[in-house]
């Protein structure tokens, strides 16, 4: 007998047979391909067959040679090409980048790309594996914004690079600076932060900045040459040697003169060391070897003021026989001025003795001797040098 057929679901409920519902699986949609947009061309100004940078002329290789260079894999010369030095006729590097941002070349020599790729990346955030150009950052430091100022920015009146070099080179010279300090990160730094034109003004190297205060030296030297051969007066000398720490025999010359506007001028012509003993001759030499490197001449030289040496004496002797050979030697001895206060030390030595008038007045023409006094003829003495003082 056949098994009745469920009329309710109570009855399927209790049935004993299990029955399964399968939900059909949707079948999956076809996928496409998802393609990477390729990056755009880029787009750079036409290079120049040729251009000049700090005078030196540089050539488009491509332009000059017939035979097309061969640029490589690597991603620099997408942002680059070659340009030949004209001076040395080296092929250096020419960077898009830099033309389309208008920044100077830097150029570098092509000997390899680990340094293109050191400039693509530090200038222009170019990834130096993959060759994609970063995105900048919303934000830059104050350095940073200080440097593309001074990248883009490098327009100066020359009077004031002028001025500028003077100041830096009196800097240097008044505070004892060396030279290499100039070669300091951080010092320049301080400089392209306060102004940041100074970038390509200021050397990189110390011995450029040595050249500069020595050429700043010969041209003040040729200008004081040219004031003292234009001094309305004649030109006194004022010499003195002493011994340095170290120690050195150094010896001071200064001159004293009226320019053409009729004031007075003092400076300092020289401080020579001198070899060998102190002698009169040997300290004249060094001092009429100095004045003719001013071409100072016979007809120029007034008076000497010294101390009361008898060196000095000597090589005033030793100094007009040399400049002024038709000068007798009793007018060569009328050149020198004896320095008042030297003078007056000695006045002061005799006041503590006691000489008499002939004496004193003797003393104070040319002050050699000191002998036991008493103290009453001191006022005599003050007497004869109060009216010097005045």
């Amino acid at each position: 007998m056949e098994s009745p057929v469920p009329t309710s679901p109570s009855s399927v409920a209790t049935s004993s047979t299990p029955l399964s519902f399968k939900t059909p699986t949707p079948s999956p949609a076809p996928t496409l391909p998802v393609s990477t947009p390729s990056p755009a061309p880029l787009q750079y100004p036409e290079p120049p067959d040729e251009f000049v940078q700090d005078n030196i002329t540089y050539l488009n290789r491509e332009k000059t040679t017939k035979k097309a260079a061969r640029l490589g894999s690597s991603h620099v010369w997408k942002y680059g090409l070659r340009y030949i030095r004209d001076s040395d006729k080296k092929e250096v590097y020419y960077c898009h980048e830099c033309a389309a941002g208008k920044h100077k070349q830097e150029l570098f020599i092509i000997n390899g790309t680990s340094g293109v790729r050191n400039h693509l990346e530090q200038k222009h955030q170019i990834d130096p594996q993959s060759g994609i150009k970063k995105r900048s950052r919303t934000r830059k430091s104050v350095l940073e914004q200080q440097r593309s100022a001074a990248a883009t920015n490098t327009f100066f009146w020359k009077d004031s690079i002028e001025k500028f070099k003077e100041l830096l080179v009196r800097w240097i010279v008044y505070c004892h600076i060396a030279f290499f300090q100039f070669e300091n990160q951080y010092f320049r730094e301080l400089l392209f932060f306060l102004n940041p034109a100074l970038l390509s003004h200021l050397p990189k190297a110390a011995k450029t900045i040595r050249s500069w205060v020595m050429d700043a030296f010969r041209s003040k030297k040729q200008r004081l040459r040219e004031d003292l051969r234009q001094a309305r007066s004649r030109i006194s000398i004022s010499f003195d040697l002493w011994t340095s720490p170290n120690p050195y025999a150094v010896l001071g010359v200064i001159a004293m003169w009226i320019d053409t506007a009729g004031k007075r001028q003092t400076t300092v012509l020289g401080i020579r060391r001198v070899y060998g003993e102190h002698t009169g001759e040997n300290i004249g030499s060094v001092i009429l070897e100095l004045l003719r490197e001013y071409d100072v001449s016979g007809d120029q030289i007034g008076y000497f003021m010294l101390d009361n040496a008898s060196s000095n004496d000597t090589a005033v002797e030793f100094i007009l026989k040399e400049l002024c050979p038709w000068m007798m030697s009793r007018a060569r001895i009328t050149t020198i001025v004896n320095n008042f206060t030297v003078a007056m030390n000695s006045k002061s030595q005799a006041a503590s003795c006691c000489l008499d008038d002939r004496q004193i007045e003797h003393e104070y023409k040319r002050p050699t001797l000191v002998a036991p006094l008493d103290r009453k003829s001191s006022a005599h003495l003050i007497l004869a040098v109060h009216p010097c003082m005045r």
